[in-house]
């Protein structure tokens, strides 16, 4: 790096609150890099998605492609796994990407030829987006020992939250101009940049070897092929701590979820009330929902990335991993109490704001942070089953709950209190995870991941 970048880099550390060593800058702002590259094509093509989906195959569809997505995952997960028994991580990676990169042009072929994709761009982008992340931070945990994951994780998951940013303002000004299917090109290219830029990253890091992830490019041996053939599936069942980390993963997307319905209730409700006695009810029913999640989600966004800025990283460093873990369920537990005695629209919002900033900051590191000190196998077959299928699991259950307590006539009062008491067992189970995690990490020797 130059002056200037130095200037830079070190004033994003000090922001962060970070601690980067002498040696490895050049492949922490790589990785940083790379996530950014790989959210802006996620965030572009999550706006491509909502104009297909919705001109081809209408709005109910996207439950049904939620559930399409986890039955795909089912056979997707043990096919990944049989390939990362016989790839080095590397190349598994790189192998992943280059696959989403073809599809991608393939879908943007089939759109422009007339045909009408909707739907299965629908189902391949929830694939993609937990797929190609989990590919990532499999291989920053396989490249980081513990200590420095617990150290950089925080500033790498930085460049994810300014991709987001970024490439929801691509798509949003870029569509008029390019077309669904002109982004759909330009988001190939991004994940081509992150492609190149991951693969220097492994290149660069200072201590690569002693894990044996070094591509055959750097005159190392060939890295160390996978030991357990069991796939992502076997291995998390026959695991506790991975079983624990799953039940949380699933936790956090059925609360999440279920508290997106009650705030969309409450949505449509003020919005019944705002658009009575006027000329057009319809459009102004619609501009006020637009209105409130365009300010809804800018809120998110900025308080995502005031905490990954300020936040993360030193709450890393006072609390350490296992305190932080049960920072969002004693929100959640606190947060829809609240809603449950006040079901106030204003209320709820804060309580999502709150939620989902958290969710894609403190929380989405550490779950990363959680698969450090596991086995390589843990890093890339179960966390792939977990960060894939358990994720889409946890929609689906959200989806069944939603549909009972409907049945039930809960009302938003009631699913608070179904929150809440998701929220008591998911502290239950947060204290088993952090337990778990503290005795596992005192089984490697500093320095080392479990191979």
């Amino acid at each position: 790096m130059g002056p200037m970048g130095d200037r830079s880099a070190r004033m994003l550390e000090r922001l962060a609150g970070a601690d980067v060593r002498v040696g490895e800058w050049r492949a922490v702002l790589r990785f940083v890099a790379a996530l950014f590259l790989l959210l802006a094509a996620y965030y572009t093509l999550k706006v491509v998605r909502e104009p297909l989906i919705l001109a081809s195959a209408g709005a109910v569809s996207r439950s049904y492609a939620r559930a399409v997505q986890a039955g795909l995952l089912v056979l997707v997960v043990p096919l990944y796994s049989a390939l990362a028994n016989r790839t080095s991580p590397a190349r598994l990676v790189q192998f992943v990407f280059l696959f989403f990169i073809v599809s991608l042009l393939a879908f943007a072929a089939c759109g422009l030829a007339g045909m009408g994709i909707g739907f299965a761009f629908f189902v391949w982008l929830g694939i993609f987006s937990t797929m190609s992340i989990a590919q990532f931070w499999s291989l920053a945990n396989d490249l980081l020992t513990e200590a420095e994951g617990e150290r950089l994780f925080p500033l790498v998951a930085i460049g994810g939250t300014f991709g987001a940013i970024a490439g929801s303002q691509i798509a949003a000004r870029g569509i008029a101009a390019l077309g669904p299917y002109g982004l759909m090109l330009l988001a190939a290219a991004l994940i081509a940049l992150c492609m190149v830029l991951t693969a220097a990253a492994v290149r660069s890091w200072p201590v690569r070897d002693r894990q044996g992830i070094a591509d055959e490019t750097t005159g190392a041996a060939a890295a160390r092929a996978v030991h357990d053939p069991r796939s992502g599936f076997t291995l998390l069942l026959r695991d506790p701590y991975l079983l624990l980390i799953a039940g949380a993963v699933l936790l956090v997307n059925v609360v999440n979820t279920t508290g997106d319905y009650m705030l969309a209730e409450l949505v449509s409700r003020a919005a019944d009330a705002a658009a009575a006695g006027t000329a057009d009810t319809g459009a102004a029913r619609q501009a006020y929902i637009g209105a409130f999640y365009g300010d809804f989600q800018t809120a998110i966004s900025v308080l995502t990335t005031l905490a990954q800025l300020f936040l993360v990283a030193r709450l890393f460093h006072w609390a350490g991993v296992e305190r932080c873990l049960f920072v969002l369920p004693v929100f959640v537990l606190f947060g829809y109490g609240s809603t449950a005695l006040w079901p106030l629209l204003g209320l709820l919002a804060a309580v999502k704001i709150f939620e989902n900033s958290t969710e894609y900051s403190l929380q989405n590191t550490l779950q990363q942070a959680l698969f450090l000190p596991t086995t390589r196998d843990a890093k890339y077959k179960a966390k792939a089953a977990i960060d894939t299928f358990v994720v889409r699991a946890g929609d689906v259950g959200s989806a069944a709950l939603v549909y009972v307590g409907t049945l039930l006539g809960l009302g938003v009062r009631g699913f608070a209190l179904v929150n809440v008491v998701i929220g008591l067992g998911w502290i239950v189970l947060v204290r088993r995870l952090a337990s778990r995690h503290q005795a596992i990490s005192r089984l490697s020797p500093p320095g080392v991941s479990r191979s």
